[in-house]
């Protein structure tokens, strides 16, 4: 970690409490990776380009340090497009079988109040996959939660893939919310 880092953390942890009292200004780090870390009570928040779009990355310290939630926020920024592979297989062979089972088929109401079924085509987990696009990601500790739109597969629900061990990526699941 480099001393202009160094000094920002410290600055963090001197200011946090005064955080509060600042009535709406806004506390910013800046980082080697990630750029501009806005700074708030509970954590950051990132805008980090990817594809010709943004993705938010929030990074919460949970039980370690913000200074070690920052390092594996890094992690993931350095290799973001892997991750996000990773997580939409994890999104694929989790829930294909869950849209290809039902999520796929709904009423549609029409002009005249009558419901109309709609049957959409099963999916494989590649076409999933295609479906997919990545909004945010939340790093609490060292835990991982990848937010994606999925152009309304679930009726507004929104897909998300937790990895409970960051990088390592091994302990994952995938579901949908909301």
């Amino acid at each position: 970690m480099n001393s202009e880092v160094m000094f920002n953390l410290l600055c963090i942890s001197l200011f946090r409490d005064c955080y509060k009292q600042w009535d709406g200004a806004k506390l910013v780090m800046r980082h080697e990776i990630l750029g501009e870390i806005a700074l708030g009570e509970d954590g950051g928040e990132v805008h980090i380009p990817y594809y010709g779009s943004t993705v938010k990355i929030n990074i919460s310290s949970d039980e370690i340090s913000f200074e070690e939630a920052v390092d594996v926020a890094a992690s993931l920024v350095k290799c973001l497009e892997e991750f996000d592979t990773k997580a939409k297989l994890v999104a694929a062979q989790d829930l294909t079988d869950t849209y290809n089972d039902g999520w796929n088929e709904y009423d549609e109401v029409q002009e005249d109040g009558t419901l109309k079924e709609i049957f959409n085509p099963k999916l494989t987990p590649s076409e999933f996959i295609q479906k997919l696009t990545l909004l945010a990601v939340n790093v609490t500790g060292n835990t991982f939660d990848f937010f994606y739109d999925d152009e309304s597969m679930f009726w507004g629900h929104s897909v998300v893939v937790s990895s409970m061990d960051g990088v390592a990526f091994t302990d994952t699941f995938a579901q949908i919310m909301g």
